[in-house]
Parts: C-alpha cells; sequence; structure tokens
C-alpha cells in the first residue's frame, strides 16, 4: 500500500527547525572566512606568507689551460777518453827531392807583320765570253758579284748580288770568275787570311764589236 505524498511533506517540514542550527552556522563560518579573507588582502598580510626565493650565485670555475708538458727523461751520460792528439814526427827531407832545373830564357816575342787588303791580279781577270743566245738575240747586262777569296788567293764562291735580268748571262760570269780570276791575298799581320770581294761583268756588243 503506497503512502500519501502529503503524510512525506508534513514530516520534512516537522524536521527543518532541526537543522537551523546547522545552517546557520555554516552561514556563519563562511562569512567569517570571507571577511578574514578581505582583511588579510587589505593589510598586505598574505603577502608575506609567500617569500622570496634566493638563489645563490653559481661561482664559475677557472680552469687552467696552460698544459704542462712532460718532463723529458734523463740520459745517463756515457763516460768516453779523452781524445789523444797524434803524435806527427818530422824529419829532414830526402836531399835531391826537388832538383834545381837549369834557367830557361824566355821565348822571344812574336813578330808582327804588316796588313795588306786584297789586291786583283790583272792578267787573270778576263772578260768571260758572250752566251750564244744573248748575242743571237741581242741582250746585254750587268751582273754584280760578291767574291771568297781563300787563304791562297782562288775565287771559292761567287754570289750573285744585282742580275743581269738572264740566267746565262749570270752562269757564265760566276762560273768564269770561279775559274779563272786570281787575287792577292789579305794579310792580317801578316798572315794570310780568306777575305771577301764585289765584281761587275758588264756583257755588251759594242764592246765585242
Amino acid at each position: 500500500m503506497e503512502r500519501p505524498s502529503h503524510i512525506d511533506f508534513d514530516s520534512q517540514a516537522r524536521c527543518l527547525p532541526c537543522r537551523l542550527p546547522y545552517v546557520g552556522l555554516a552561514i556563519s563560518l563562511q562569512c567569517a572566512a570571507i571577511f578574514l579573507f578581505i582583511y588579510g588582502i587589505a593589510n598586505h598580510t598574505i603577502g608575506n606568507i609567500i617569500r622570496d626565493i634566493e638563489v645563490p650565485p653559481i661561482q664559475e670555475q677557472k680552469v687552467d689551460e696552460r698544459v704542462i708538458p712532460p718532463e723529458p727523461p734523463i740520459t745517463k751520460r756515457i763516460p768516453t777518453d779523452p781524445l789523444v792528439p797524434p803524435i806527427i814526427k818530422t824529419g829532414q827531407p830526402p836531399e835531391n827531392l826537388f832538383p834545381p832545373q837549369p834557367p830557361t830564357r824566355n821565348d822571344p816575342p812574336q813578330l808582327i807583320g804588316p796588313d795588306r787588303a786584297l789586291a786583283s791580279i790583272a792578267a787573270t781577270h778576263s772578260v768571260p765570253p758572250y752566251p750564244p743566245i744573248a748575242r743571237r738575240i741581242g741582250a746585254e747586262g750587268k751582273v754584280t758579284l760578291r767574291l771568297t777569296v781563300s787563304a791562297e788567293g782562288k775565287v771559292t764562291a761567287a754570289e750573285i748580288v744585282t742580275s743581269s735580268g738572264r740566267d746565262d748571262m749570270d752562269q757564265t760570269a760566276q762560273q768564269w770568275i770561279v775559274a779563272h780570276w786570281i787575287y792577292k791575298p789579305a794579310l792580317a799581320n801578316g798572315v794570310p787570311v780568306i777575305s771577301k770581294a764585289l765584281a761587275t761583268v758588264t756583257f755588251s756588243l759594242t764592246n765585242e764589236r
């Protein structure tokens, strides 16, 4: 059988006066806590509770960077015998080791001879023959040659300096001079030497007539 709801309400209403002292005590404690909190903030008493934390400074330890080298090992000295200077015995040199040489006469000075320039021998300086083809066509010309004369006076080489314009005239002049011309050689201090000379050969039909 269910209990009616009005009966439960009446029981709670009856116990309400019993709970009022507890409720008042709880309210008063809350009011006291709020008052103390406000009072503490006003007088700065709460701030004194938290103290400043002091951290001691850390001192850096100085490290000696110098490296001490290891001590070298001490070696024992080996005793050595004192040096004895050698004994050198000197005696008289044997006689006639260096026999006296007879005095020699000084060589006579070389005689300096005369200097002389290259000279031609006119009897050998003949005119070469006229080339047949050049004569036939009536060609004329002049050849200048540089001659090399040996110490014996013979022409060893003839180099063309100025050409006549025709090979047959140039070759005829070269071959004739090397084969026939003779010079008196040049002298240097009286000694024959090789020398150079210039020679000119003229091919002219007028002279041939």
